[in-house]
């Protein structure tokens, strides 16, 4: 375990970021109560690493003079950077593949699986989100990839599920057996494979030798040796590798390749190439996009929007792409109101013309693009008050004399106000046992101060600057200050749970706060940690846990837990 003493102007988030490890391991390590307060010269104790990447890379040592320069890796430059939906810009290896940090302050406190962090520990997600990244031609980052798993069950405890991985951007997964000729197919044609190494003493690349996952990318020259090039999610860069024997050899590490390898199916199968894109089946030729002021006045979902969404909001979306002559009529009324390939298709033909990536995603920078061609977005600028709608009863959910006997401070009228969402939130995320809804009412019940307060009562500039959070912009900490039953915090929070639900939260937090969304939102939170199945167990513990970091307040939330059980059983 390293130390390191706090300098003038640090930040828990900072020295998180510095060494890969998350502010809540250096916050549990140090027994520190507010990572908002730390002081200068204070000395930290910087918690191990299930990786071994777990101090600031070492400076190279100087070359001697007499030593040729080696000749440098493809440049990054080549192919230039790739955005991802919310215009974050990410540097790729020469053949086009986005080069991720698992360490990345944005998602490297994200928790993996059951108990690690994903800069501890996500190296194979982190190697896998670069390989479909190129393969599919859309960039899916750690972020994405790792709550898009956690809710469709793509960890088996914190080892990744390779196939559900894959099926994120559409593709399959396969373990081949390690073969060079099923390497440099792969590779030549563009398409990553993630590979197995081995660096630390002892394992050897035996039964435990896989210590890391690369990313292979591509073969070629440098210094006169054939080599091959790989992306390591270790520090976000390319590395070279050489082959010695059936290995793969080289990186800052010494790595050696230990015989697993990953490929994938499905997607471009040429996308390094340039080649065309897959085949689709033919469809009559679309007349050229109507002009700008042919979107004059038509209406489009404030909300975000992506495939499998269905209702209203796909349908005008839809209206508008048959309007850009980017989606016939004919097209449309085949599955109006239903986002699948087609739609997606003509969203993506949108983007490209319009200047914006090509995502397929319906989110802030697409409305943005529509607003410019008159077209008008409801929800967009600032956010007007929005009178929640009342969802009909729900079979299953609680009844309201259950409500308030594990409450009993919240009202009558509060209580009748809050059952319907409640139920139909507990409903859309299969919180529907009596021990699931007894451990998700608990925690709820000590977070809200038993559902009385939907809104942060501290102004929220404690988490300005909270890069953990996602607070990387000035007033983010007030912004995005804790909102819903369970205090969802930090901008990365809002703009996650928006996508999953299809609200633009970003550009309207405060419905957040709102019943209808509030409830929503929680139960989103429960369902992105995984947290059914360990109240299916009775484990409340690891419940609490995984809510609040810690174990805070775990004798008020036993306390609620049990009543509940009691009214619920």
């Amino acid at each position: 375990m390293a130390t390191y003493s706090v300098r003038s102007g640090d930040t828990l988030s900072a020295i998180a970021a510095r060494f890969n490890t998350s502010v809540s391991a250096l916050a549990k390590a140090n027994n520190i109560a507010n990572p908002n307060k730390i002081l200068a010269g204070q000395r930290l104790q910087v918690p191990g690493r299930s990786d071994g990447f777990d101090r600031p890379a070492p400076r190279p040592a100087p070359r001697p003079a007499s030593q040729p320069a080696a000749q440098p890796a493809p440049s990054a430059a080549a192919r230039g950077p790739v955005r991802d939906d919310d215009g974050r810009k990410f540097p790729t290896s020469k053949d086009g593949t986005p080069l991720y940090r698992q360490g990345d302050p944005q998602w490297g406190s994200r928790r993996l699986g059951t108990s690690s962090s994903l800069a501890a520990a996500g190296c194979a997600m982190t190697a896998t989100a670069m390989a479909v990244s190129k393969i599919t031609g859309k960039t899916i980052n750690p972020g994405e990839m790792d709550a898009w798993l956690d809710k469709h069950g793509g960890y088996a405890g914190n080892g990744l599920i390779w196939g559900k991985a894959a099926q994120m951007g559409g593709l399959g997964a396969a373990k081949a057996g390690w073969n060079f000729n099923t390497l440099n197919k792969q590779v030549d044609a563009g398409r990553p494979v993630v590979i197995g190494v081995d660096y630390k003493a002892g394992s050897n690349g035996g039964a435990n030798g896989t210590d890391h996952w690369i990313t292979l990318t591509g073969r070629g020259r440098q210094n006169g040796q054939n080599v091959y090039f790989a992306n390591d999610p270790a520090t976000g860069k390319q590395i070279t590798l050489r082959q010695v024997g059936s290995r793969l050899v080289g990186g800052p590490q010494g790595y050696k390749s230990t015989g697993q390898l990953v490929t994938f199916s499905g997607g471009n199968p040429r996308p390094g190439t340039g080649g065309a894109a897959p085949t689709r089946p033919s469809t009559p030729s679309k007349p050229a996009p109507a002009p700008s002021t042919s979107l004059k006045g038509a209406p489009l979902p404030g909300g975000d929007l992506k495939r499998g969404a269905q209702g209203a909001a796909v349908k005008q979306l839809q209206a508008a792409l048959v309007k850009a002559g980017h989606l016939t009529q004919k097209e449309m009324n085949t599955g109006p109101g239903i986002f699948g390939p087609r739609t997606e298709d003509a969203l993506q033909e949108f983007q490209k013309k319009h200047g914006v990536p090509a995502t397929g995603y319906y989110g802030p920078k697409t409305r943005a693009a529509f607003e410019k061609l008159g077209a008008k977005v409801g929800g967009s600028g600032a956010a007007a008050p929005v009178k929640p709608t009342t969802p009909g009863p729900v079979k299953g959910g609680v009844s309201l004399q259950q409500l308030k006997k594990i409450m009993p401070a919240l009202s009558d009228s509060k209580a009748r106000q809050v059952l319907p969402h409640l139920n139909a939130a507990m409903a859309e995320a299969k919180i529907n046992t009596p021990k699931r809804q007894a451990a998700f009412l608990a925690q709820l019940a000590h977070e809200s101060g038993q559902l009385r307060y939907f809104e942060e009562i501290a102004s929220g500039r404690a988490y300005e600057g909270r890069r953990d959070l996602g607070n990387t912009q000035p007033g983010d900490g007030v912004r995005f200050k804790g909102r819903g039953p369970i205090q969802l915090t930090g901008r990365a929070n809002y703009r996650a749970a928006g996508k999953a639900l299809g609200i633009d939260l970003e550009r309207n937090p405060k419905r957040a706060a709102d019943i209808d969304v509030g409830f929503r939102t929680a139960a989103w939170f429960w369902n992105s940690r995984g947290l059914n199945k360990y109240a299916d167990a009775g484990n409340f513990r690891e419940v609490t846990r995984r809510i609040n970091g810690g174990y805070n307040g775990l004798a008020d939330r036993e306390q609620f837990y049990r009543r509940a059980l009691n009214v619920l059983g």
